[in-house]
């Protein structure tokens, strides 16, 4: 098995655990403040990544600090507005509107090296607003669904900025090494940001402990560092197009554990922001094929 169908199934692995675990963070943001559920994650995420390779990480910390800590910020801000907005829409809603940095990649990589994306990404990107409208236009949804888009928004384009970011560094640095970085320099960020803006008070509970467990090992541990791993043999457009899978398992999952509604608003909004993605990311096959 070459590693370019490995790199595939890792990142598969990510988009599954990642759509499944939107169920489980929307029951935690109400149990956990937001940055003291972000330090717990990837705080004893690091503990299991060293346990397990502290001999590679001894070896290259050093060099992969700067990366990871780039990463990890971007990692940081990025969940930290999925999770906030997590409290004011749904977790099908959730991942729909997060899977849109998939199309922002292109664009991203076009205003680096200045190579136009194509006239299908353009439509794709059309397509995306369109979908968003359905999505954030919701009359139900209120002011407080407002400001969870709008948070979801700017989670998606750090996800973007943070899957260019893993492209650059992965190539040149060890994977779990940086993953290590990565987690520590998230941990760190998230820690100073409880102590600031949460009180010690909301920290201390023992509810929602298998979801906990569910979210650090699955969703944490195992698919940040593999999709750094499997980032290592991928483009980042290959990579994104199996990613945003995460967003039809993040529906599917809060539907049935979730219970969560399904308007035909709902479904317009979401068929058309996952056809942008699917137009956007196989645009690059179709041109090669004609």
């Amino acid at each position: 098995m070459n590693r370019t169908l490995l790199a595939d199934l890792g990142l598969l692995y990510c988009a599954m655990f990642w759509g499944f675990s939107f169920p489980t963070m929307k029951i935690l943001v109400g149990i956990y403040p937001t940055c003291w559920l972000l330090f717990l994650r990837f705080s004893i995420g690091s503990l299991m990544i060293y346990t397990i390779f502290h001999k590679r990480i001894n070896a290259s910390f050093r060099k992969t600090f700067k990366g990871g800590f780039i990463i990890g910020v971007l990692l940081f801000i990025a969940i930290g507005t999925q999770t906030v907005g997590l409290r004011y829409i749904g977790g099908g809603r959730s991942a729909f509107i997060s899977a849109t940095y998939v199309l922002m990649v292109p664009f991203m990589i076009w205003a680096l090296h200045r190579v136009f994306p194509g006239w299908l990404t353009i439509m794709a990107a059309c397509l995306c607003v369109a979908g968003m409208y359905f999505l954030s236009g919701d009359e139900a949804a209120g002011p407080e669904g407002l400001k969870g888009d709008i948070l979801t928004v700017i989670c998606a384009v750090t996800f973007a900025v943070q899957v260019i970011a893993i492209s650059r560094y992965a190539h040149n640095l060890d994977p779990v090494a940086l993953s290590f970085s990565e987690f520590v320099s998230f941990a760190g960020v998230a820690l100073i940001s409880s102590l600031i803006f949460e009180s010690p008070s909301e920290r201390l509970s023992f509810n929602g402990l298998a979801e906990l467990i569910f979210t650090i090992v699955f969703a944490t541990f195992g698919c940040y560092m593999v999709q750094i791993i499997s980032q290592k043999y991928a483009e980042p457009s290959h990579a994104t197009i199996i990613m945003s899978l995460e967003s039809v398992f993040g529906l599917i999952s809060s539907i049935i554990f979730l219970n969560e509604s399904v308007t035909m608003r709902m479904l317009t909004g979401c068929a058309l922001i996952f056809a942008a993605v699917m137009i956007s990311e196989l645009s690059p096959f179709l041109l090669k094929r004609r």
